[in-house]
């Protein structure tokens, strides 16, 4: 069997990540281990209606809910407060929805299950293949244990679904929806600038010393190497090559397809012939241009005990050129070269030992390394980062600077208004510059305002006339008012209200199911027995 995994896994296989587990208990598709606890203390044991749950079902729930954890994150669960807290809630629940489906008489058959294996085995084979089996195994689960997994899952579903069908959607609550997100906003704005605070700003050694001590992580410079490479054109490799009419003919009989015109007719070779000579060209170039790159790589593969190849004697015996990079990082380009990331990660993955690739394939040509020289990555001393260090402080305090200054003229910019002054003359008398950016709505996805986010929210509810709290950004602050609110255009409404209402309904079947939940817990006196938190002083170091 075969599952796609990762984005793969969530788009095509979205009934495994559907209901219950998308909204409040955030997956049971996870490994199944039997390992329990046999000696768990009673007064350790969640409570259901004043009594401790069974030990051996509860255990068998938290390894489903921890095998999930591992398989979301790629490791074991750390044992941390808060993650063990989370896993002993979703097992409770676990078992809640579990007995409630038995309850309602809810069952997945055998058919069912069978049926959902195959969607996923179609679905992996049409977006890739991944082999359940190896992932399985590298994970210690077997295809049995996973197939139980995916039934309590289904029968999850089934439950969520039933609750979930008394949802409704009621024209006015879609209506409601729509109209505060899509009337037409105009707005005011201030900005407050880091670059426009002038004062000098004077820090000592000792506090970007602290500063530095504090967040050295920042100023780690990354591993870097440094590499010589040979240079195989493939533009020199054309040059060599003589096509003949027999050879460009029996080509263009064995790509046909790529010949065809808009009504998928081939063309005929005399129309396409330039097109069909420089395909072909081009693919014997790169591969003349390999086989000369494979030949140096051939060259550089050292007998025993002889004494290391000479890259840059070999590559001039063969009329090859060489030249050499600066220090370059993981996440360097090199778009003079016309390579991709391969080129990087070949140069990285070279040692002194093991220092010459295979042939990389740029665009241009193809290349073959050789390993100079490496730095690993290090945080450099405070003498060498001082100036930089400097700055980031002085930055730092102009910009807390400007957000004091901003929040004293934003009081004295609302009492003005509250005195009677439009918010025009007010930004006048203390010298504010304005700027009026184009009508806006809620819904605008790409919106060219500063912190537009959260002007977007802020505007919410807010009356005409009014003024904004003062609403931090990357460069300072600004602060607006609200000019004028006009009401959404009904036609456009009419046009989206099919999809609004789906959504409308979507959203009120999960708030719907979450009430439920909330309401089944309370009803069946759950008591987790959650630890109080340590301090931080107490709290253990986390084991992984």
């Amino acid at each position: 069997m075969f599952i796609a995994h990762g984005e793969k896994f969530r788009k095509h296989a979205r009934w495994i990540m559907a209901g219950v587990l998308v909204m409040l208990i955030p997956g049971f598709i996870a490994l199944f281990t039997t390992t329990g606890r046999s000696d768990r203390r009673g007064s350790d044991l969640p409570t259901i209606r004043g009594k401790p749950v069974d030990a051996a079902v509860f255990e068998q729930a938290e390894n489903l809910v921890q095998a999930q954890f591992a398989m979301e994150q790629g490791h074991e669960v750390r044992k941390t407060s808060d993650n063990m807290d989370r896993v002993k809630q979703e097992a409770v629940l676990q078992m809640l929805l579990d007995r409630k489906a038995q309850e309602l008489g809810l069952q997945v058959s055998d058919a069912e299950l069978d049926q959902q294996i195959r969607i996923i085995r179609d679905q992996s084979n049409k977006n890739g293949q991944f082999d359940l089996v190896s992932y399985l195994k590298n994970r210690g689960v077997s295809e049995a244990a996973f197939e139980k997994i995916l039934r309590t899952q289904l029968l999850h579903e089934k439950l969520q679904q039933l609750v979930m069908s008394a949802a409704r959607a009621t024209p006015t609550e879609v209506q409601q929806m729509y109209l505060p997100l899509h009337e037409k906003l105009t707005i005011d704005l201030v900005r407050f600038d880091v670059d426009n605070y002038k004062t000098p700003v004077i820090v000592s050694n000792e506090e970007v010393r602290a500063f530095f001590e504090d967040s050295k992580e920042s100023f780690r410079t990354p591993a870097k190497v440094k590499v010589r490479y040979a240079v195989f054109p493939i533009v020199d490799a054309q040059k060599t090559i003589k096509l003949s009419d027999e050879e460009i003919n029996e080509f263009y009989e064995r790509s046909l397809s790529k010949y065809a015109d808009t009504n998928n007719v081939t063309k005929p070779l005399e129309a396409v012939k330039d097109e069909v000579k420089a395909e072909l060209l081009k693919l014997r170039a790169e591969r003349a241009a390999g086989d000369q790159a494979t030949e140096l790589t051939v060259k550089l593969v050292r007998q025993t005990d002889a004494a290391k190849p000479d890259f840059t004697k070999l590559c001039a015996g063969m009329n090859v050129v060489v030249k050499e990079t600066d220090y370059l990082s993981a996440k360097d380009k090199l778009p003079e070269l016309g390579v991709g990331p391969d080129f990087l990660q070949r140069a990285f993955s070279l040692t002194p030992d093991q220092p010459y690739s295979d042939p990389i394939a740029g665009s241009n040509a193809l290349y073959v390394l050789e390993y100079i020289d490496g730095k690993p990555s290090a945080i450099p001393p405070f003498e060498d980062v001082r100036e930089n260090a400097t700055e980031q402080v002085k930055t730092l305090r102009r910009y807390a600077a400007t957000l004091d200054q901003a929040r004293t003229t934003v009081e004295q910019l609302k009492k003005l208004v509250a005195g009677g002054k439009t918010f025009t003359n007010a930004c006048a008398e203390l010298k504010l510059k304005m700027e009026t950016p184009s009508a806006f709505t809620v819904s605008d996805q790409k919106l060219d305002l500063p912190a537009a986010a959260s002007i977007q929210q802020m505007t919410l509810g807010m009356q005409v006339g009014a003024i904004s709290d003062l609403v931090n950004t990357l460069t300072g602050a600004v602060v607006f008012h609200l000019r004028d609110r006009q009401a959404a255009n009904l036609a456009d409404f009419e046009k989206d209200k099919e999809q609004l209402t789906r959504q409308v309904l979507q959203r009120n079947r999960q708030a719907l199911f979450n009430d439920w939940i909330q309401a089944l817990i309370r009803a069946e006196q759950v008591d987790f027995k959650i630890k109080p938190r340590a301090t931080e002083a107490e709290e253990p170091a986390a084991a992984n």
